[in-house]
């Protein structure tokens, strides 16, 4: 029979196996593809408020609201330009839904512009959701994702929101990649474009789900995104734009509106990825996260239905310039990172080792 003091270093070898995981999926979502250092500012500016990774952070808290036929609110979904959505957000927001479908059976719900449904419905269909705009009927369809548009029109966007808060309920709500207004309501790309013109003010949903106690998290790169204002003054200070768009609003490229939880991550859709990953060891089900041919067939069937890659503005299944090869394989490398601590109990004798030196402040 095990002793008190046996059980409690368990937990801790435990939470120390939880904490090296989302430190490895936290590491690999933040290669810094760029090269510019951006990107590590932004996310120790994120992590600050946290005593765990971020992704991991993330995964648990939507554990913790999700359930069987909880609505999770989604928001993806940036005109590259107009009417063709970038694939970053759009990819990663599949990967995402169909990890959260699996692992907590909550039913997905998107909101975004006319032109973004398309690609994004036919990336959720390559991940193997079933797509409807039935919001009345989605607990009645299996393993399903719901598609609605939303107005361009900020004067109706406020009205539309809430009414939509309504219907929708959502226990949760994440935003990949989705374009975040500044404090004087634009929309920018990263280096100061303005983006504002055809841009769906989704923000003012985003802002009820939350005042109705929706947990919030957002998934970004930049810093121009929806639910990066935790950061406000790290991204003002610390890119190019972000105090100074140029474009003659006043208002840079930060985005004001916060989440619960803000992941930065190098690419957006690699914080999605690094998410769904955290739900996979979590469960304990690799499935939960889309395999490597699958995941191809999510960026073949996006870019198919109208999406482009948004540096290159070709249409190719590329994320932010970066290859599917790449991509595929570095998925593939967070499966494994997910997986593996999992099934190691050879290692037990080591953590176990290391938990009772953390305990002893060593």
């Amino acid at each position: 029979m095990s002793q008190p003091g046996e059980d409690e270093l368990e937990v801790s070898a435990s939470l120390l196996v939880d904490q090296c995981v989302g430190e490895n999926l936290d590491q690999l979502s933040t290669l810094d593809m760029r090269g510019d250092g951006i990107l590590r500012v932004l996310y120790g500016a994120a992590r600050a408020p946290h005593s765990r990774p971020l992704t991991l952070t993330a995964a648990q808290a939507l554990m913790g609201r999700l359930e069987t036929g909880s609505a999770v609110l989604m928001l993806t979904g940036f005109l590259a330009p107009k009417p063709f959505p970038e694939t970053d957000g759009l990819i990663g927001s599949a990967v995402l839904a169909a990890a959260l479908e699996r692992a907590c059976g909550a039913v997905p719900v998107f909101v975004a512009e006319p032109e973004v449904a398309s690609a994004l419905s036919a990336a959720l269909r390559g991940a193997g959701l079933n797509v409807t705009a039935e919001l009345a009927t989605r607990t009645e369809v299996p393993h399903a994702a719901v598609v609605l548009p939303f107005s361009a029109e900020v004067a109706e966007a406020e009205a539309i929101s809430a009414a939509l808060a309504d219907r929708i309920e959502p226990a949760a709500c994440v935003a990949v990649e989705r374009p975040g207004a500044n404090p004087e309501g634009e929309y920018h790309y990263a280096m100061g474009k303005n983006a504002t013109r055809g841009i769906a003010p989704v923000d003012f949903l985003y802002r009820e789900a939350s005042a109705r106690g929706a947990l919030t998290v957002g998934v970004g790169d930049f810093g121009n995104e929806l639910g990066m204002g935790a950061i406000y003054d790290a991204i003002q200070t610390e890119t190019p734009a972000g105090k100074d768009c140029g474009c003659g609003c006043g208002g840079g490229t930060a985005c004001a509106t916060p989440a619960d939880v803000t992941v930065l991550a190098s690419v957006s859709d690699w914080g999605a990825y690094a998410i769904a990953a955290c739900l996979a060891y979590l469960k304990r089900d690799p499935a939960v996260l889309v395999a490597g041919d699958v995941y191809r067939r999510v960026c073949e069937d996006a870019v198919r239905a109208g999406a482009i890659d948004g540096p290159t503005r070709y249409a190719t299944p590329h994320v932010d310039g970066i290859d599917p090869g790449f991509n595929a394989a570095l998925l593939e490398v967070m499966r494994g990172a997910a997986r593996y601590p999992s099934r190691s109990a050879g290692h037990s004798a080591i953590r176990l080792f290391r938990a009772a030196r953390v305990r002893a402040g060593g």
